[in-house]
């Protein structure tokens, strides 16, 4: 079951009380929207039993960025996702990267935060074209 309406998205998650380190210094602040226009779809998991019900998952109208999931177990929220994307500033807006994803286990409090700096993101890069070929593709591990 998919059902969607258009909503606001104003802030993105992050980790406050992070320890200030050589590795740490340079996080990126919890991502703030003024009133970001954003599809929110409901989605059920095909799997019984599994870990939640459903989702609902908030995502850009102009540049299909996911940037909030929110899992549900009945009708109480468990987690939730947020994730922060960056743009490679071409034509096209969905030329976009994750900058970070933070997620939050609300029963028990715990708090991951996968942060990816801008440096090892690219576009348009000097890789060969055959670098993505079905053979590589197939190499690759599932």
């Amino acid at each position: 079951m998919n059902c969607w309406v258009k909503k606001t998205l104003e802030l993105l998650g992050v980790m406050e009380n992070v320890k200030k380190s050589k590795y740490t210094k340079k996080l990126h602040p919890a991502k703030c929207f003024e009133n970001q226009e954003v599809y929110k779809l409901k989605s059920t998991t095909k799997f019984n039993s599994w870990w939640y019900d459903y989702r609902v998952s908030y995502i850009d109208t102009e540049t299909f960025a996911d940037y909030r999931t929110e899992y549900f177990k009945g009708d109480k929220m468990v987690k939730v996702i947020d994730r922060d994307w960056g743009s490679f500033g071409t034509d096209d807006k969905r030329n976009q990267y994750w900058r970070y994803w933070y997620g939050k286990t609300l029963d028990t409090g715990h708090e991951t935060w996968a942060v990816i700096p801008d440096e090892v993101s690219f576009s348009n890069s000097d890789l060969k074209r055959s670098f993505w070929s079905e053979a590589t593709l197939r190499k690759i591990k599932r």
